[in-house]
Formats: C-alpha cells, structure tokens, sequence
C-alpha cells in the first residue's frame, strides 16, 4: 500500500493519478476529504492531518511506501510523521523538498536531516519553482489583469512541471535504486519571467505581461491578503534566491529517472491555457 499526503496538492494530485493509472493500491490521506473524493471517485481516502497524532497512525497503518509532502514553514509536522511512519513499519519514504536546501538550516532540511538519520528507506526531491504557479497562484491575476506580478527582477529560472516532479516520485515509490538519493529536479532550460508571460500569451492569443514589483511591495500585498509573518519571511527568503539567480541551473535528473526529457514551458501554457481565459 501507497500513501499519498497532500493528494490536492500541485505534485500531490499527479502522483496520486499516476499510482492510480498504474493500478497500485493507494490511499490518499487528505485534510479536505470531500476534495480529494471528488478528484478521485472510488480511490480509498483517509483523514490525515498534520496536527492530528490519532490521524496520522490510523492512515498509516499497514502502508509499505509513502510520498510525504507538507508546508514549508515548520518542520515539526513533518518530523512526527516521519517518526510515526518508522513505528508503523513503513519501508521507504519519499520526501517533497525543494531546491537548494541542502545549503539552508531552513525548515524543510531540517525535516530531510531528521528523515536521513531515521533509519527509513528515502528518496529526496529537491525540485524548482513550480510551472503550476501560474496556473494557481497567479492565474487569477493572469486572467483578469492580464499580468502577473513577482519580486523576481530579470532573473532566469529553470521551472519545472509538476507532473515531472510527479513522474521522479512514482519511480521512486515503485521501484529500487533511489534509497538514499536526493534529486534536484528542474526543466530542461531556464527562462525569465518576461518569456513566461510570452509563452502564456501564444497559448491563450492575449497579451500576458510580467511586472516586476519591489519586494517591500510584495510583503505589502501578502501582507494585506492576510498571510502569517512567518510565510512572508519564507517567500521573501525564495525570490532572493531567485534574484540572486541561484534557480537558473538546469539538471538532467529528470530524465535520467524517467527515461524522457521534462516538459517544456510552451507544453504547459497550452495544456493549461483554458485557466487564463
């Protein structure tokens, strides 16, 4: 048995699909359980939440393999499932990180030091910024402002699409040769935010604008769209990663996991086009 956490997530939907297509046995441990049954009509689907130790255990049990994903603000969720998941006897754990951590004391590598020194079979994913967050995040914005707006200067970043990230997890779960291994995932190239709003625009034939803000202007607006202060350091953190041009590198991970080069930019504008109309 599978467990995919956060199966309404970006990475996590397409994981859960992928195992699902392949007919594994799946259980999908979601907070919101009305979305997850409705993304997933007749998949098993437990309550899992993070601050819920009697949750936790009970979608554990008898699970041999687990995709673990969480928020990036605090480690000590993470850190309890993971501890929980040892004492139900789960084999192999595979862990959404992010890029770059591996040089941090950052929440999210503290949960892979804790999952490293657990003694649990793991797999690390260390992807870049999403290709999706502009068909979530900003695609209201997208769609209604014809824009988008990111404290992100000129700089370039090798954005990768979640259902690689996706593709490298089911290997990962399914097969043997990933245990110890920490992937750092990205697109096959690095592209500015000013080509991302080209590529929006040739998929949806409207004229998509990038504007670059200050980053005191975007802790302003996070601020006002009522995000903790905490989150506002963490993002703010990120884009100076970002302006400092620390996600420009491309890796070939991607395909050298799955045997296929990762999606481009201009696939995923027309795949999602139908968000930004």
């Amino acid at each position: 048995m599978i467990l995919v956490t956060t199966p309404n997530g970006k990475v996590g939907s397409e994981v859960a699909k992928a195992l699902l297509g392949q007919g594994r046995a799946v259980r999908l441990g979601a907070h919101t359980l009305d979305k997850a049954r409705a993304a997933f009509p007749g998949a098993e689907v437990a309550p899992f939440n993070f601050a819920d130790v009697a949750s936790i255990r009970a979608t554990l049990s008898g699970v041999d393999a687990l995709y673990l994903a969480s928020p990036g603000d605090d480690a000590e969720p993470s850190q309890r499932v993971i501890a929980l998941a040892k004492e139900a006897g789960v084999g192999r754990v595979v862990r959404l990180s992010a890029m770059g951590v591996e040089a941090s004391d950052n929440p999210m590598r503290r949960v892979e030091q804790h999952l490293e020194a657990s003694g649990l079979e793991y797999t690390l994913l260390r992807p870049n910024w999403f290709m999706q967050n502009y068909s979530t995040t900003n695609a209201a914005s997208i769609r209604d402002q014809d824009a988008f707006f990111e404290p992100a200067e000129e700089a370039k970043t090798s954005f990768i699409d979640a259902r690689d990230i996706a593709a490298v997890a089911v290997q990962a779960l399914t097969e043997d040769g990933h245990q110890g291994q920490a992937y750092t995932l990205t697109g096959g190239s690095a592209h500015s935010r000013v080509e991302v709003a080209e590529a929006i625009s040739r998929a949806t034939g409207k004229r998509v604008a990038y504007r670059p803000v200050s980053e005191a202007q975007f802790q302003a607006g996070m601020r006002s769209a009522g995000a903790p202060e905490h989150y506002v350091a963490l993002l703010s953190a990120l884009y100076g990663a970002v302006r400092a041009g620390y996600t420009g590198a491309v890796t070939d991970t991607v395909e050298r996991v799955t045997g296929r080069p990762p999606g481009s930019l201009e696939g995923f504008a027309q795949d999602y086009r139908e968000v930004w109309l």
